[in-house]
């Protein structure tokens, strides 16, 4: 027998079911029973006949702390459409049904781990229309080998290579996901610069914004880094190019602007699904620049190392699919976190004024609205 094949999508499933329109048996409900066959319909040469639907939807699930987007693929047998030979009913008949039922569940696992893996770009209804039918025809086989249940060795075989499939195919398997070596994250926020040493009786402290973009290999990190500061100058300082006989001076009180531009080196000493942990050392630009009353833009700058700690704190971690193009991984987590550098500078000043040597101290607080840490399916 040719059975129906029964493809809808689950926004009308869950419009249909809410209206008491369907019934439902699904996996996680139990094996099947004889309520489950409730339509009066009997067909000759066939005693029973399981109505069965699969669908898919967007869902997020929650799992160990990590939320999971992605398609959710529904399956369920309807009571109300299902009907049995009430004079043919037999514990064979109802193993045999129950054996179609698993079946319907092992495709239903293997359509939800497709979907979740697979490219943005294949197309999710054409996978379905392809699992009913192949559900469909082995439906069809376990019914013609079987002769609905009557033989009980061919039965039992089928019973067994089901229940394999279904072992191998652990409904949570999908969510078991392995890290991928790299990360990544962009960041803006604001920072405040403190400045010491020498460089205290020129500059004061600074107000500003930052910008990061962080990499990392395993425990490894490599950030890249900017931040833009106001401040103003607390005594007279020489541009780079000044000479005796042509200086250009800044005095007490007018305003500067901080730039750093800096990048570093890290190591995670804690890496979780939670926070992240890493100090850092790097090497630096840091520039004072003024706009004097003439016009003239003054610039000294300093080289300078940097040393400090990066901490992350996850607010959200997240799963979903992502083109293959990313590396080879389709999946990426932690979307949301909140990222602290705090962080000490020491240089000296390349200008006219004697190069003071000195200090900063620098606290930045940002958001990181662009990040993750691939992860691959496990196969």
């Amino acid at each position: 027998m040719k059975r129906i094949l029964s493809i809808i999508m689950f926004s009308a499933l869950l419009t249909c079911t809410a209206m008491g329109q369907i019934q439902s048996h699904t996996w996680e409900m139990g094996p099947l029973t004889w309520n489950d066959f409730q339509h009066k319909t009997t067909l000759n040469g066939h005693y029973s006949f399981m109505e069965y639907y699969m669908g898919f939807d967007q869902s997020r699930k929650v799992v160990d702390g990590v939320t999971y987007v992605g398609q959710t693929v529904y399956a369920f047998v309807s009571p109300e459409y299902s009907w049995a030979d009430t004079a043919h009913r037999s514990p064979a008949l109802l193993r045999y049904n129950q054996t179609a039922f698993g079946l319907m569940e092992v495709y239903r696992r293997r359509l939800e781990r497709r979907m979740f893996t697979a490219n943005l770009y294949i197309n999710d209804q054409q996978m379905l229309d392809n699992t009913m039918r192949q559900l469909n025809d082995d439906i069809d086989r376990l019914e013609a080998e079987t002769r609905q249940g009557s033989d009980s060795a061919v039965l039992a075989r089928w019973e067994r290579e089901v229940q394999q499939q279904l072992d191998s195919l652990k409904p949570m398997d999908i969510y078991s996901h392995t890290d991928a070596p790299y990360r990544w994250g962009m960041s803006i926020g604001a920072g405040f610069s403190g400045v010491g040493g020498d460089l205290h009786r020129y500059f004061g402290n600074g107000l500003g914004m930052s910008f990061n973009f962080d990499m990392g290999w395993r425990r490894h990190f490599l950030t890249f880094g900017m931040g833009f500061a106001g401040s103003r100058c607390r005594d007279t300082v020489y541009s780079v190019h000044s000479t005796p006989e042509n200086i250009e001076d800044l005095w007490t009180g007018d305003r500067l602007a901080v730039l750093d531009l800096y990048a570093a080196y890290g190591f995670s000493v804690l890496d979780n699904a939670r926070c992240r942990l890493t100090p850092f050392v790097g090497y630096g630009l840091v520039g004072f620049f003024f706009t004097p009353d003439n016009g003239s833009s003054i610039g000294p700058s300093t080289g300078s190392i940097h040393a400090g700690v990066d901490f992350n704190l996850h607010f959200s971690n997240q799963v979903f699919r992502l083109p293959y193009s990313i590396l080879g991984y389709n999946a990426t987590h932690d979307l949301a976190s909140l990222n602290i550098k705090a962080f000490g500078t020491y240089g000296r000043l390349n200008s006219a004024i004697g190069a003071p040597a000195g200090f900063t101290f620098n606290v930045q607080v940002g958001f990181i609205f662009l990040s993750g840490k691939a992860k691959s399916p496990r196969k």
